[in-house]
C-alpha cells in the first residue's frame, strides 16, 4: 500500500470515528452502562488504581480520547492534588465532559487530535486512554508519542476490548458483541451503524500479548496486563 493511500485511509477512519462519536454523544454514557451491565466505571477505577500503584508520585495526568470525561473524574477520585487534562477531537463529547467537571479546579479539557498534535513538549506522570486507542488511525505512532510525552518512570494505562481466552466464552461474547450490541445501539441511541462499528473494530485490534509486545518494543521498561470478565476487557499498564 502506498503512503498516499495509507494516509487517505487514516484520514477517512479519523473522520468516520469523529462523526460517529458526535452523533451518539448524548446517549454514550447510557449505552456504556447498558452494554457493560453497569460495570464500566468499576473497570476504569481498577485501571487507575493499577496505574497509580506503579507511580511514586503523580502531579500531572493526561487522558487521551477523554470523551465524556469518566476517566478524568476517576483519576481525580484517587489523586486529588493532581493536575489532570483531558483531550478529545469530538466537541460534542467534550461539551458533556465540561459539564461533568464543572467547578473542579484541577481538571480541564481541550479540543485536540492527539494523533495530529505536535505539542509533545508538556510531560506527564500518568497518561490514560479508555476504549480509545483502538479507534485511532495511527496506533503505533500514537503509542510512540505517548511514550515521548511521559516523564521518566511515568505510567501509561490503556483499558480497551480484549480477546477472551476461553474458546466457549469467546463464542458467547462474540455473539453478544456482534449480534446484540448493534440492536441495543438502535433501540437506545437510534444508531445501529455506530454500534456495528464497535464490534467490527475488534477484528483489527491487538490481542493482549500483541499489545504488550508492542508497548515493550516502543521502549517501555515494564508492561503487564489484567484480563477482566474472562478477557472481554484488558487493562495494560506500561512504565517508562
Amino acid at each position: 500500500m502506498t503512503p498516499t493511500k495509507t494516509k487517505s485511509i487514516n484520514i477517512e477512519k479519523s473522520k468516520l470515528v469523529n462523526n460517529m462519536f458526535n452523533r451518539i454523544a448524548k446517549k454514550y454514557d447510557l449505552l456504556n452502562t447498558i452494554m457493560t451491565f453497569g460495570q464500566h466505571k468499576k473497570w476504569k477505577e481498577y485501571a487507575v488504581k493499577l496505574a497509580l500503584s506503579e507511580l511514586k508520585h503523580t502531579e500531572t495526568a493526561l487522558d487521551i480520547c477523554t470523551g465524556t470525561g469518566d476517566l478524568l473524574l476517576t483519576i481525580n477520585k484517587y489523586c486529588k492534588n493532581c493536575k489532570i487534562t483531558g483531550i478529545d477531537n469530538s466537541e460534542t463529547m467534550l461539551d458533556i465532559a465540561k459539564r461533568k467537571i464543572n467547578k473542579i479546579n484541577n481538571l480541564s479539557v481541550r479540543y485536540e487530535n492527539f494523533e495530529e498534535s505536535e505539542n509533545i513538549n508538556e510531560k506527564y506522570d500518568l497518561i490514560t486512554i479508555g476504549f480509545g486507542l483502538r479507534n485511532l488511525s495511527k496506533q503505533e505512532s500514537s503509542i510512540n508519542k505517548i511514550y515521548k510525552t511521559l516523564n521518566p518512570n511515568g505510567v501509561f494505562a490503556c483499558i480497551d476490548l480484549g480477546y477472551p481466552t476461553n474458546i466457549l466464552w469467546r463464542k458467547v461474547f462474540f455473539f453478544y458483541f456482534f449480534s446484540i450490541v448493534p440492536i441495543l445501539g438502535l433501540i437506545f441511541a437510534g444508531n445501529r451503524e455506530a454500534y456495528s462499528y464497535l464490534p467490527n473494530s475488534l477484528t483489527s485490534w491487538y490481542k493482549q500479548e500483541e499489545l504488550k509486545t508492542l508497548l515493550l518494543k516502543t521502549g517501555f521498561k515494564k508492561c503487564f496486563y489484567k484480563n477482566i470478565f474472562g478477557g472481554v476487557i484488558a487493562i495494560h499498564i506500561a512504565t517508562k
